[in-house]
């Protein structure tokens, strides 16, 4: 173990954080080491074998976030950090393009350790378009593990190049590639996918469907709103909670009905799903519910209820939900409720709104001196006087540029 830890620590030092999104990575800096080479590959995929499975899988999952580090000077590194690790790591980052390495990892999209697996699988993505002919040949191999493999790849490439390759094998005879078909499709936001990815949410394989209603929401086509709204009442809960979030990214009013019971799901992770969709849908039909959402059970969902609220840009007047939103124990409950209502003014919700410059959070009560200045009312300038002897400095130089503006206004 000793002599595979420092790669350990390599692997680790070049991934940031975990769940690796390759169309968010930084990149290397220009001017860094080339490629990895054969001997860099097999070394560092011997290590990932050799490691703990959970070390594996977090290497795994974080490999293609490549942030910049701590730069030349290594600010922040530990006295005692091994020496020598960076130029490898470094090589890491960059895309493999040494025939050598491209031969060692394409064997790997065999592997039979999937930790493995996947990583060389995101190497092969990471250097496309130069693993491109190596990819175009493993998607048709007969061991499902390439072709699963590779199609991992092609999403991780994340270049419309690709999607040919990946459409070709959304029928595959077995359900896990198609399953990384559909997810690669998604990746690629391949809209000519949108018929067969409607059809794979009838798939009789559970994996295929999810995966299906995650791309549809990844393609962000009204089209696909027919096929993920009746998703909406299926006895699958992570089905609902798919296709809520799929049309959340759709937008489309249409979606708006359906998910309203979904506020009362029984599973938390379901009316949360809901509640966000709604408030990206910004429908006023949606108050009423929102509003029931704020006093849920669950604190993540009564904050995306009072998130969600403040997305309605069209509310002239408080909800019920955000006046009592307020009061609540959670702050930041409290907090989100009166920044929404600093921005809405509604006449009807001034002494609640008013009565947090009490509050115990000086971010609450900021808000409320924030608000304050908009209002028309005689007891404003009182108030923000009242604010200017705040303990909070912030709360202070807020009152006194509130003071300010209600002065002109």
């Amino acid at each position: 173990m000793k002599r595979i830890l420092p790669l350990i620590v390599a692997a680790a030092g070049l991934v940031g954080v975990a769940g690796a999104v390759t169309r968010h990575r930084t990149g290397p800096a220009p001017g860094h080491a080339p490629g990895p080479d054969s001997s860099q590959v097999r070394r560092f995929l011997g290590a990932l074998e050799s490691a703990d499975p959970a070390i594996c899988d977090e290497v795994a999952d974080s490999y293609g976030n490549f942030w910049w580090g701590d730069g030349p000077a290594e600010v922040g590194a530990l006295g005692d950090r091994p020496p020598g690790l960076r130029p490898g790591r470094d090589s890491l980052r960059q895309p493999v393009s040494d025939p050598g390495a491209l031969r060692l990892l394409a064997s790997d999209l065999g592997a039979a350790n999937p930790c493995v697996r996947r990583v060389a699988a995101k190497m092969l993505g990471h250097g496309w378009p130069a693993t491109r002919s190596v990819l175009a040949e493993a998607v048709r191999q007969s061991d499902v593990r390439v072709r699963e493999a590779a199609l991992l790849a092609l999403g991780v490439a994340d270049d419309s190049a690709a999607r040919g390759l990946v459409a070709d094998r959304l029928d595959d005879r077995d359900s896990r590639v198609v399953a990384m078909a559909a997810w690669a499709a998604g990746e690629l936001e391949d809209r000519r996918a949108l018929g067969a990815l409607r059809r794979l949410t009838e798939h009789s394989d559970a994996r295929v469907r999810h995966t299906a209603i995650w791309a549809l929401g990844r393609l962000e086509d009204h089209a696909a709103v027919p096929s993920l709204v009746p998703l909406l009442r299926s006895a699958d809960a992570i089905e609902r909670e798919l296709a809520a979030e799929a049309l959340a990214s759709i937008k489309d009013p249409a979606a708006v009905a359906p998910l309203l019971p979904l506020v009362d799901d029984p599973i938390d992770r379901v009316r949360l799903a809901a509640v966000a969709a709604l408030g990206e849908l910004e429908d006023a039909r949606a108050v009423g519910a929102l509003d029931r959402a704020v006093a849920d059970r669950a604190s993540g969902v009564r904050r995306a209820a009072v998130h969600a609220l403040t997305q309605l840009h069209g509310l002239t007047s408080a909800s019920a939900g955000l006046v009592s939103a307020l009061g609540a124990a959670d702050v930041e409950l409290r907090r989100a409720a009166a920044e929404a209502l600093a921005e809405i003014h509604d006449p009807a919700a001034f002494a609640q709104f008013a009565a947090r410059l009490a509050d115990p959070d000086a971010e609450v009560r900021r808000s409320v001196v924030r608000g304050l200045a908009e209002y028309d009312r005689p007891e404003v300038t009182g108030l923000l006087m009242r604010a200017l002897k705040d303990v909070d400095a912030e709360v202070r130089r807020a009152a006194a540029e509130a003071l300010g503006e209600h002065g002109r206004n």
